[in-house]
Parts: structure tokens; C-alpha cells; sequence
């Protein structure tokens, strides 16, 4: 994950069954090695303080090391995955394992963090909690004029900041695309959030679906009237969703919900693969604003508009499920009921707060669930079906994008085909009986989603999951306490609901636990993350300020999935792009960490990745990433072209809006060596040094992981 430290201090210990000697390092104290009751106890130093990271590793043969347990400024703690007892208390404090027969080497490791100045450490923050930093969201960040400080406990200026967003109107994709689509749509937003009417002065821009089968697009005589050419608004129909999507990812001012909201979507995914009608906009974006909604709301109020969406209902195919019919043999579809427990909430083994296996007494994990449970939930998910187009009481079929049924508004009940029979849950008590009507039906959903947000699991299994998406692929056993108990109290450093589930106090602690924020842990090789490709590609999209004016400035990037194996709606199964405890083969494998983007990191997507980038600095939204040879959207570097007169004074921008500060000495040489012997005496010379530098930038590992 980051960079090997250098330069650092080492004890080391060892021990052979009851044999221990000790031997001193350089610049620290001997290890104390003490053993008691079969249980080999190593003295830790002092915990030091945010500017210094130490750690202690183990190995069996003094060649492969893993971490035991590190310090960096908040005390010492274990990580994940060698959960070695820490014991003790304030600075008399050991490691704690049983003595084994063989050999057991110990070292341990001390350095000073570089740190990071205060823009940088605005720049990292933003790289975690939006698609990627601009100059005016560094420029007026909360405390950019603090000469030092920024990074000290407990993060105040970031918490300002994350409030600010917080309190921001929300960007809705779907009223997005209904201002600009459908000239028929009124406003119904009262009884519908953000089903809003359209908006005259934006014209047609985006295609839309008529009574059922007729696709409209987008008006080209409004395009050709200004100034645009009329092949450079016609969209495919199932573009149109993805468009909408690209323009909020990367203009919308709550920066912050946005990146929230596709954490959210990774966990309760629906894409294009699997789903009916995918070239209709709004029953996506109506899914999808699910968590732009909710994003700081409830995670209850997120289960239950997902369990009624009819996108989802289809998706996981309980649309339209029926209770068993002894007669022909048919039983409830069990797919919903496996995966809102396997993926949505609980996860396949029970845990303990920290994230941990729970175990039994022969060290085995311990299932939260069984076949015979999947088999009662699904009763449960019976009686499900679509809206009826005219919705009677919510408002007119012509008032949201209809092709072959109302797959917009939440499902209704058809009580005849719910199974209404007593079901056991999965602490083996009974759910109370329900009345036998449409009502009762959906009460009983809503009583085992109840249940479930309540199950213990539910903290820790979400936590690691939002953690890994914004900030480290391998949290620690604090870090993920941390969240799960903001998940469970509803509150985090005095703010929040007090409400379980309260996702604003969750992210907040995700991006304001020390585990986030302390730069010393650019030392800790297992910490930090590979950053999603689409997120790369967004980061200069949105730093350079894309635009794109023969277009309505809408951005058209096309097809990124075949590129980069990542885009909107196409998550290629229920299980996301990729799954939470992937493990790449090599050096993270062998020690036993994750990195889920690894899984979808092949010399393919690798090579497409650098290629989309270089294709979007050197020619736009085009060719390989667009659907036209010619461009449909350009960066903004007039700014940068300014700079590169001065070699110097260019790549520290650059280091600072793309890499957060973090270039080596050794990278920043070889940009400097290849950057500066270029002519820089007109625009176009400074203009080709800057998209050079952008280019090579681009396959850094500084810009490519978090740290």
C-alpha cells in the first residue's frame, strides 16, 4: 500500500521454544521478554506522538515480516490480520502470545513522519471524501491559511468542512435529468422527492421514453439554434443515466454526499447486468438517489426504499414472487433474501465490534445464517409487484418515464400472494402474526427489516465496507470499533441523532478517525488504498475543470466499463466490481491483506486507465472514451499553462492537486529532468509541457493510492 519507510531504528527478539534473548538496535532500548503461564509477554516502548510511527513485526524466518502492532501517536493497538493481545496500562504495556514451539523473531521499528504541510493535507482529505480536489475547494477550505495544526486531534477545520457539505442543498440526479428531458413532466415533488417538472430554459437535452415504447431525443434544433452541431446531442437512450451521473460526480457543489452516496451504491448494488429496460433513465436514477438522499439520513430509511424499489425488485428477481404452491411445486425466489443478508447488512459470519470473527469453542467462525433461514426470509419477500401506470392518488402516467410498466414508484402488495404463515428469525424467535391484508403484508417486511438493522452484525459489516471505500483497504480493529459504535449510537465526538444507523456521525468517523487523518501512517506499508479507476479518471476531470460546450456541457464519456472495467450502472453482478475481501496474489496475499480494486486491476485495465487519461489531457472526451473521434469535453489548462514556465513551480502545483504533496524526491527528479529541457517561450510550448507532466503524473504511485 505505501511506500517501505527508510531509515529506521530496529530491536530485535527472539525466541526458541523457552529460550529468549533479546537483542539491542540501534537508537532504542532491548526488548524485555518475560514469559508467564505459557504466554510470552514483550515489553513495548513508550507510545510516541503523532509525528513519529513505530511498530513491532514477527517472522518466522527473519525474512518475511508481518505487523504485531504499531503506535502512531495514539497509543499502541494490533491490526488486522495477526490480532496479538496488547496488555497493560499507559506506557507499561506488552505483546501478548503463547509460547510456540520453533522460532518466533521479533523486531521493532521507530520513525519520524515527514508530514504534510496544510494545502497537502487539504488535498489528501479531499482525495477521500469527494471524486477529487479542485483549486477552489483547496483555496477555500476551512483553516488553508493555518500555518500548522491542521492535522491536530480532533481534525476541527475537516469537521467544519464536512459539515458545510452536509448542509448543502441536495444535487438529485433524477431532477437533473427531468429538468432537461421530457418537456411534459410537472412538478410533483411534493408527493415524490425531486420528481420535479421541466425546465423550459434548458431546452431537450437528454432522451427519454413515451408512452411505453416511443424513445424522444434530444431536441437538435435547440442544439443546431446554438451554435452546436446536431450529431453532438444525440445520445443512445442508455447513455442518457450514465451522462447524468458523470455531470454530478463531477460539478455538483456536495461534493461530499456524491462520494457518499456511490460508497452507499457499492453496497447495495444494481447494475445494467441482470436488469430489464437498462436504456431508460429515470428508474435508475430513482434507485440511485436512494443514497444521494439518504447519503446523512438513516441506513433504515436506505433498506427499506431499496427492499420496495421495483429496479431492485427485478434485479434480484422477488418482483412479482408468489408463496408456495404445494399443487405445481413452486416455492418463494430466494435470491433478495440471500443477498440483503449476505451483501446489505449482516454478512456471512458473526462478528465482534471491532470486525473480528466471532468464534466457537473449537476456533471455528460462527455463521449469522443457514439455508433454513434463506428458506423462511424468503416467505417473507412474497406478494411484491410494479406500481399500476396510472398510480391513482400520486399523480398521472405521463408524468414519469413509463416503457413496459412502472418500474419508478415503490412496489406495491397484492396480499394473495403473500405468505402470511408464522416465520422464525433468525434468533429463533417468531415474527407476531400479521393481518392478512396488503397492509399487514408490508408491516411484516418491515418488522424483519427491523431485525435485521438491528442484528449486531450490521455496525462492523458496514463500517469495514464504507471505511474501505473512502480511505484504507485494511482498517484496524479500532478503526472499524470506531465507526460501528457511531453506527450504533447514532453519534460521533458530540454530534449526531443519537439514532442507530445515523450514516452522517458514520462518516464522520470513517474520515476523522486518527486511522484517516495522522500522516505518520504513510510508514505502516499495509496501510492506505488503490483508488478506484473511475475516481482516478473523475480526479482530473474535475481539477481541471472539464467542460464541454457543444454538448449543453453535458459529458459524454462513453463506454469506460470496456476501459477501465469501472462505470456507472454496470457493476458486472450483485457482488460490485469487486468484492470486499479480495486478496492479489504476491506480497499482500502472503501476508494476508486485502485489496478489493486489485480485482478488477488487470495489464488490461492497467494500460486502459493510463490510455483514457492521456486520451482525456490530450484530446477529450474522445475516441477510447468517448463516442465521437472528435472531442465532447476538454480540461481547463490555462491555469496550469500559466505555471509551466517554471518547472519548479508546475510540478509543486501538480504534487499538490494530484498527488496531496506526497511525491518522492526521486519522481519529482525524473518530472523535473523531462519537463525542463522542453521550450516553454509560447503558449503552445508551455501548454505541451503541462499535458506532458499530467501524462506522466498519471502512472505515479503517489497518484494512484491513498496514503
Amino acid at each position: 500500500m505505501s511506500p517501505t519507510p527508510q531509515n529506521r531504528a530496529r530491536i530485535l527478539a527472539i525466541s526458541v521454544s523457552s529460550l529468549l534473548v533479546p537483542l539491542s538496535g540501534q537508537g532504542m532500548e532491548s526488548l524485555e521478554l518475560t514469559v508467564t503461564d505459557g504466554q510470552m509477554h514483550i515489553q513495548l516502548p513508550p507510545a510516541g506522538s503523532p509525528d513519529m510511527f513505530q511498530s513491532m513485526e514477527w517472522s518466522r524466518n527473519l525474512i518475511d515480516w508481518q505487523m504485531v502492532g504499531r503506535d502512531y501517536g495514539f497509543g499502541w493497538e494490533n491490526s488486522f490480520p495477526n490480532l496479538l493481545s496488547i496488555a497493560g496500562e499507559g506506557t507499561n504495556k506488552s505483546l501478548t502470545h503463547p509460547l510456540e514451539a520453533g522460532a518466533r523473531f521479533f523486531r521493532g521499528f521507530a520513525s519520524p513522519s515527514s508530514g504534510l504541510n496544510t494545502a497537502s493535507s487539504v488535498s489528501r482529505f479531499l482525495q477521500q471524501a469527494s471524486f477529487g480536489p479542485t483549486r477552489d475547494l483547496i483555496d477555500s477550505f476551512p483553516g488553508i491559511e493555518t500555518p500548522s495544526g491542521i492535522n491536530d486531534y480532533p481534525y476541527g477545520y475537516f469537521e467544519q468542512w464536512i459539515d458545510e457539505q452536509m448542509a448543502l442543498d441536495v444535487t438529485s440526479l433524477r431532477k437533473f435529468w427531468r429538468e432537461r428531458s421530457n418537456p411534459a413532466f410537472v412538478d410533483n415533488s411534493l408527493n415524490s422527492p425531486f420528481e420535479v417538472g421541466h425546465n423550459p430554459a434548458n431546452g431537450t437535452q437528454l432522451s427519454y421514453w413515451l408512452n411505453g415504447q416511443d424513445r424522444i431525443d434530444p431536441d437538435q434544433a435547440d442544439a443546431i439554434a446554438a451554435g452546436r452541431n446536431a450529431n453532438d446531442v444525440s445520445f443512445s437512450a442508455g447513455e442518457t443515466k450514465e451522462i447524468v451521473w458523470y455531470q454530478v460526480a463531477t460539478t455538483a457543489p456536495d461534493a461530499l454526499r456524491q462520494r457518499a452516496a456511490w460508497a452507499l451504491s457499492q453496497i447495495f448494488v444494481l447494475g445494467e447486468g441482470g436488469s430489464t429496460q437498462t436504456n431508460a433513465a429515470e428508474r435508475f436514477l430513482v434507485y440511485y438517489d436512494i443514497f444521494v438522499r439518504h447519503a446523512f439520513g438513516n441506513f433504515r430509511d436506505i433498506l427499506g426504499e431499496v427492499t420496495f424499489n421495483p429496479s431492485m425488485g427485478d434485479y434480484l428477481t422477488y418482483l412479482d414472487n408468489r408463496k408456495e404452491d404445494p399443487v405445481v411445486g413452486t416455492f418463494p425466489d430466494e435470491n433478495y433474501a440471500r443477498e440483503i443478508m449476505q451483501l446489505f447488512t449482516i454478512g456471512i459470519w458473526m462478528l465482534n465490534q471491532d470486525g473480528s470473527l466471532q468464534r466457537d469453542a473449537n476456533g471455528n467462525g460462527i455463521p449469522t445464517y443457514d439455508n433454513n433461514d434463506i428458506i423462511e426470509v424468503a416467505k417473507i419477500f412474497t406478494g411484491l409487484r410494479k406500481q399500476y401506470n396510472g398510480r391513482s392518488g400520486i399523480g398521472d402516467e405521463g408524468n414519469i418515464e413509463i416503457k413496459f410498466g412502472n418500474y419508478v414508484d415503490p412496489m406495491r402488495m397484492q396480499s394473495s400472494w403473500h405468505d402470511f404463515s408464522a416465520k422464525t428469525l433468525l434468533d429463533g424467535s417468531t415474527l407476531d402474526p400479521f393481518p392478512e391484508t396488503n397492509a399487514g403484508a408490508i408491516a411484516e417486511i418491515n418488522a424483519f427489516l427491523d431485525h435485521l438493522f438491528n442484528h449486531p452484525n450490521v455496525g462492523p459489516f458496514i463500517a469495514r465496507r464504507l471505511i474501505q471505500r473512502l480511505t484504507v483497504s485494511n482498517p484496524s480493529p479500532n478503526y472499524i470499533q470506531a465507526v460501528a459504535q457511531a453506527f450504533n449510537e447514532g453519534t460521533y465526538n458530540g454530534s449526531g441523532t443519537g439514532q442507530r444507523g445515523d450514516l452522517a456521525v458514520v462518516f464522520k468517523a470513517i474520515l476523522l478517525h486518527p486511522e484517516a487523518r495522522e500522516p505518520a501512517l504513510s510508514l505502516d506499508t499495509a496501510h492506505g488504498k488503490l483508488r478506484e479507476p473511475l475516481v482516478r479518471l473523475l480526479h482530473y476531470a474535475r481539477v481541471f475543470e472539464i467542460t464541454s460546450p457543444q454538448t449543453f456541457g453535458l459529458l459524454p464519456f462513453w463506454k469506460l466499463d470496456q476501459v477501465i472495467a469501472q462505470a456507472p450502472f454496470n457493476s458486472p453482478s450483485v457482488f460490485n466490481f469487486y468484492q470486499s475481501d479480495h486478496q492479489p496474489l504476491g506480497s499482500l496475499q502472503d501476508r494476508d491483506l486485502f485489496s478489493p480494486e486489485f480485482q478488477i486491476t488487470t495489464d488490461v485495465t492497467s494500460l486502459g486507465l493510463a490510455n483514457a487519461i492521456r486520451t482525456l489531457v490530450y484530446e477529450g472526451i474522445a475516441d477510447v472514451i468517448g463516442a465521437r473521434g472528435y472531442s465532447q469535453g476538454d480540461l481547463d489548462l490555462s491555469y496550469e499553462a500559466g505555471l509551466a514556465a517554471d518547472t519548479s513551480v508546475l510540478i509543486d502545483h501538480l504534487d499538490l492537486v494530484l498527488t496531496a504533496g506526497r511525491l518522492s524526491d526521486e519522481n519529482r527528479q525524473i518530472l523535473f529532468e523531462t519537463i525542463d529541457p522542453m521550450p516553454a517561450s509560447t503558449l503552445s510550448d508551455r501548454e505541451i509541457r503541462v499535458k506532458l507532466a499530467l501524462s506522466l503524473i498519471s502512472l505515479l504511485p503517489e497518484f494512484n493510492v491513498i496514503y
